[in-house]
């Protein structure tokens, strides 16, 4: 494949340096000056990061004006797979969805924080009917790493990522509470990444069922005490993968703001002193941005980049640290005093009950964070389904993952009953539960 990507890279370029994006001082009576000295490629593999996508970083040595230069870029790319496949797996839309946010999005929240809001830089998409990509910077070059620990991370490293998506969430009340008619245009450049599907693949229904299984087995061993009522009606609840997801997070408000929707270790990078100390944070890989409850984007990375640890020893001062952010970054931008519906106990609240959606995305990917080599990537779309497949589906990530698992469903029950919320609250579970 390398020598195909060059190639397409070497046709490409002087497209992406006519757009301005590729040089801060480009311009047109220059352009025959332009020549490609060398492309590099570098594939990114699992060990990296679980990925449905194709990635690969770019070195590119060019000449331009009588000046050498050298750009380093992410090709990110949609698999190549059966039309249906890749349309039941909504690659169209998660592209549709990256490339608003760079094109349209970003720019409007770089505005507001007067750059002050680190994203990785845009150079070129494409989508077609089966194929799309994007290119990227390498913001490896600026000194941004994604953690070398897959989850689990450290306190500092959560203190650092809560507050940073505190202030993004601070950003999308102030544009829609200044500027609502621009706000609902941003929005409704998105759209729906993950639930908007009749049906699951039957192959996915299986895993699902598999791993809600494993769920259950793992908190009746390792939380007896907690109420077997609770579980049971948890178990109903998110029985539905595609229904419950869907109107869990659909927006209501008016709590509805811009968030990443996919929050976690895989999709941030950090920036470090020498020390090895983590100082701040960016995220990337925005596919499955939404209009949505700010705690969807809380709720996943505390479910699935810190442990209970880190997350049930320290709750109250990593929400505070959410919270104090949010309320803080809205105040500044939108230049004006929080709006009743915008206070602890609500968000608080709103957390307990995105709680059974982020321990359902937990009971699976928290295990393939664990392990990613137990199951080949390229099995997740076309593996048959068989008793071999569902007891690895079953077992992976071991006991550390049945341990959180368990100890994440005591977190929600504790959390429900301190706050008396109801966590089927909005949802209505007559679409699969038929009595």
């Amino acid at each position: 494949h390398v020598a195909s990507e060059m190639q397409w890279l070497h046709s490409v370029l002087p497209q992406i340096l006519r757009s301005g994006r590729l040089l801060d001082n480009y311009e047109e009576t220059q352009l025959s000056s332009f020549k490609v000295l060398s492309i590099d490629v570098e594939p990114i593999g699992i060990d990296e990061a679980y990925m449905m996508t194709l990635c690969y970083r770019a070195s590119i040595r060019f000449e331009y004006a009588g000046q050498l230069a050298l750009k380093k870029m992410i090709v990110k790319k949609s698999p190549v797979l059966p039309p249906d496949m890749y349309n039941k797996l909504q690659f169209d839309v998660m592209f549709y969805n990256e490339i608003s946010f760079y094109t349209e999005i970003l720019p409007m929240i770089q505005q507001l924080a007067q750059g002050n809001f680190a994203a990785p830089k845009y150079y070129h998409s494409e989508r077609q009917a089966q194929a799309a990509l994007i290119v990227l910077e390498d913001f490896g070059t600026a000194g941004w790493r994604i953690t070398e620990d897959r989850y689990g991370l450290s306190l500092e490293h959560a203190v650092i990522a809560v507050k940073y998506l505190g202030k993004f969430h601070g950003f999308g009340y102030a544009i829609k509470q200044q500027q609502p008619q621009r706000f609902a245009l941003l929005c409704s450049k998105l759209k729906e990444s993950r639930f908007n599907r009749s049906e699951l693949p039957a192959a996915w229904q299986l895993k699902h069922e598999a791993i809600h299984k494993r769920m259950l087995q793992s908190v009746f061993k390792h939380q007896p005490q907690l109420d077997k009522k609770f579980i049971e009606h948890f178990y109903v609840l998110t029985s539905d993968y595609l229904s419950y997801g869907r109107q869990r997070v659909a927006p209501r408000e008016p709590l509805a703001t811009l968030c990443h929707g996919d929050y976690l270790r895989n999709n941030v990078a950090y920036k470090y002193n020498e020390l090895g100390e983590p100082l701040d944070i960016m995220m990337f890989d925005y596919q499955t941005m939404r209009l949505c409850s700010p705690m969807v984007d809380l709720c996943v990375f505390l479910s699935l980049s810190i442990l209970a640890d880190v997350r049930y020893a320290h709750f109250d001062a990593l929400f505070d640290a959410y919270g104090d952010a949010l309320f803080a970054s809205y105040k500044q931008h939108a230049q004006q005093s929080l709006p009743a519906y915008l206070n602890r106990e609500n968000l608080l609240k709103e957390y307990i009950r995105f709680l059974p959606h982020s321990l359902g995305i937990a009971s699976f990917f928290l295990a393939i964070l664990v392990d990613p080599l137990a199951l080949p990537q390229s099995d997740m779309f076309t593996a048959e389904i068989n008793e071999e497949l569902i007891q690895a589906i079953s077992n992976v990530g071991g006991e550390l993952v049945d341990h959180e698992l368990a100890h994440q469903m005591r977190e929600l029950f504790e959390l429900s009953k301190a706050h008396n919320v109801q966590i089927d609250k909005n949802i209505d579970i007559t679409e699969w539960v038929h009595n």
